[in-house]
């Protein structure tokens, strides 16, 4: 069985170089920004880079998709001519369960000889690599867990529509990202008062057993470095709840909240500040909000 990535990025060179651990050889990787950088994690774990996309669709027996939820429907569409015979195609984008559908449905149409899955990765890949625990629908499901399940890779199978894992996940990022905003925004005022610190321990105290504190300094350390991606996830979790006949107002707020943050950490690092430059590649969470607040 040959794996092929669509997508280098950090999730996805996480998870091959942990297949690559448990023996999986020959994995194939393709990305439109393939840079020096991705190219030295690619030899790390003993990745091939390719040339194009078709390419990796010749050639690949299981294909992960791990680009970003704006692009997953047209990247799909531009795989289907090229799939194998029998390939499993998995999707493992933040994607609304409605874009996870019409992914199903134009590799049904585009690429019938296929097996589509659609995945919900349902925690921070780096740190878990190829054990992230995962949820998947469709015709693929159960072959893609029985393809990986020898590799220590956690896939549990659910019934329903396709998008089903979707909209679990959807529902869980808008109880998870609305509580990132809402420690952002509460966080940034205590910071800008001298008593952030106070406000986490303060948590902590009125809920000895539940860390409170903890998470939100984790929660606001985790925007920094994926602001852009995590406030376009919000705002797909707002769309889901809206499709099914909940008005989002709590989570299309977050979402808002995050975008907002998101472009001014964007700015913060283009002008090159002083907090945008301070714990770069592992923030605090008070250098978040420094960075927020030069924005």
């Amino acid at each position: 069985m040959r794996i092929g990535f669509i997508g280098f990025g950090e999730a996805a060179s996480a998870m091959a170089a942990g297949l690559a651990e448990e023996g999986v050889r020959g994995i194939l990787a393709f990305d439109v920004m393939r840079s020096p950088q991705m190219e030295a994690r690619a030899a790390a774990a003993g990745v091939e880079l390719v040339d194009s996309l078709a390419d990796l669709a010749l050639r690949s027996d299981l294909i992960l998709s791990m680009v970003t939820a704006a692009v997953a429907e047209r990247v799909a569409r531009d795989a289907a001519p090229h799939l194998r015979p029998g390939a499993i195609y998995a999707d493992l984008n933040s994607c609304s369960p409605q874009v996870k559908a019409e992914i199903g449905r134009l590799l049904a149409e585009q690429a019938p000889d296929a097996c589509y899955a659609s995945v919900a990765v349902m925690s921070a890949v780096p740190p878990l690599r190829h054990r992230v625990p995962m949820v998947a629908d469709g015709p693929g499901a159960e072959p893609l867990r029985a393809a990986l399940a020898p590799y220590g890779v956690r896939i549990d199978v659910i019934s329903g529509p396709l998008g089903a894992a979707a909209t679990l996940k959807m529902c869980r990022s808008a109880i998870l990202k609305g509580m990132e905003a809402l420690f952002l925004e509460a966080l940034l005022a205590a910071q800008r008062a001298g008593i952030a610190d106070q406000v986490l321990a303060s948590l902590d105290a009125s809920f000895p057993d539940r860390p409170l504190g903890q998470l939100g300094a984790y929660l606001v350390e985790r925007h920094g470095l994926h602001a852009e991606r995590r406030a376009h996830e919000m705002q797909e979790a707002a769309d889901t709840l809206a499709s099914l006949g909940v008005e989002p107002r709590v989570a299309r707020g977050a979402a808002e909240r995050l975008k907002w943050s998101a472009a001014r950490l964007a700015h913060a690092s283009s002008a090159g500040t002083a907090g945008a430059a301070a714990g770069a590649d592992k923030p605090s969470y008070l250098d978040v909000l420094r960075r927020v607040d030069e924005g």
